[in-house]
C-alpha cells in the first residue's frame, strides 16, 4: 500500500506541474493580447540632400498586422549640432500610414542627420546626409 501511494504521489505532482506550466503560458498569452506593443517606422526617400531640397518623410504604426489608424507621430529632424527641428505632428490614415515634409534650411550645416518618430511610447529613426 506504501508504494502504491508514492506512485500516486509522484503522478499528482507531475500532473499539478504541467497544469501550473499550462497556467503560466496561458497568463502570458492573455497578457500579449490585452498589452498592445505597436511597430512605428520610419523613413525618407533619398539617402543625401542638399540645402533647398524637401526631405519626404513616411512611415508606418502598427499592432502587428493591423494599422493603427487616427495616431498622433510627433516628428523631428536632429542635425548633427543636436538643435532639433520640431516638425507638426502627423496622424496615421487607414493604412496606418503616416507622412510628412521638411525644407532643408539654405543655412543648414552639412553631415548626418537623424529623423525622429514617436508614437504610443515607441520611437523610429532614420539618418540622412546633407552635403
Amino acid at each position: 500500500m506504501g508504494l502504491l501511494m508514492e506512485i500516486l504521489l509522484a503522478e499528482l505532482v507531475v500532473v499539478l506541474a504541467l497544469v501550473i506550466v499550462l497556467l503560466i503560458l496561458l497568463v502570458w498569452w492573455l497578457l500579449r493580447k490585452i498589452v498592445l506593443v505597436p511597430t512605428l517606422t520610419v523613413a525618407v526617400d533619398k539617402a543625401e540632400y542638399l540645402r533647398g531640397e524637401v526631405v519626404n518623410i513616411s512611415g508606418s504604426l502598427m499592432d502587428g498586422t493591423t494599422p493603427l489608424a487616427g495616431k498622433s507621430v510627433a516628428l523631428a529632424v536632429v542635425p548633427p549640432t543636436g538643435d532639433a527641428y520640431s516638425l507638426p505632428p502627423a496622424t496615421t490614415d487607414n493604412n496606418g500610414a503616416f507622412s510628412s515634409k521638411w525644407g532643408v534650411p539654405a543655412d543648414a550645416v552639412g553631415g548626418t542627420y537623424g529623423v525622429v518618430a514617436g508614437a504610443m511610447g515607441v520611437s523610429a529613426t532614420k539618418a540622412f546626409k546633407l552635403k
